[in-house]
């Protein structure tokens, strides 16, 4: 025989219900791609010019979006072509004829789960000096989208702001806690006011 609910308990499972499938996907929403390492490592000083860039990420990364230049202290872009994605790999190759300096490869990739991050690798060529960061008045966020409020998550590395905001799912989250609970208290005072405080329609099931 079916279990009929009553309207504040069928209420109650409702929101709890709803409460439920909100909290489950926050933890893997912001489990976003990190860079695991990188050719050119950050702060390496190279004695030979490289013939690519190539990074590797915690995750299959997705193949729009994506865009990286390595660039010397005067803002020439060395790149010498697109970004090549292979599941956690994003590989670029470089020009001939890089000279003894220093250098940032500013990448920009979309994680799989769709947020954009961005940083910045920074290395050296022969005797050249380390380029310092925005030494040509560029950042991570003018090159490619401003990252402005981005929290770190790996060296050189930035979460960009997109996707669904914090604020909006603890908000959502609290909404759906506040109608459990006010769910909660009519049964209970629904209990109370019934003789004996019994659930006349729970006994009637």
């Amino acid at each position: 025989m079916p279990v009929v609910l009553s309207r504040p308990r069928a209420l109650l499972l409702g929101a709890f219900l709803t409460l439920c499938a909100l909290l489950l996907p926050v933890t893997p929403a912001f489990a976003h791609d990190q860079l695991l390492s990188s050719t050119p490592e950050a702060g390496e000083r190279l004695e030979s010019p490289p013939s690519e860039v190539v990074m590797e990420f915690s995750g299959n990364v997705l193949t729009i979006g994506a865009a990286v230049i390595v660039v010397d202290e005067e803002g020439r872009d060395w790149a010498a072509g697109e970004p090549e994605l292979d599941g956690t790999r994003v590989t670029v190759p470089l020009e001939e004829g890089m000279t003894d300096a220093g250098f940032e490869i500013r990448w920009r990739v979309v994680s799989s789960d769709g947020h954009p991050v961005s940083g910045i690798i920074p290395f050296t060529l022969g005797d050249g000096e380390p380029l310092a960061q925005g030494d040509d008045g560029a950042t991570v966020g003018a090159e490619q989208g401003d990252s402005t409020g981005a929290g770190d998550t790996a060296e050189g590395q930035t979460d960009e702001q997109g996707g669904v905001p914090r604020a909006v799912l603890v908000g959502v989250i609290g909404a759906a806690v506040a109608t459990a609970a006010f769910a909660l208290t009519v049964l209970v005072r629904r209990r109370r006011a019934r003789p004996g405080g019994t659930d006349s329609s729970a006994d009637a099931g």
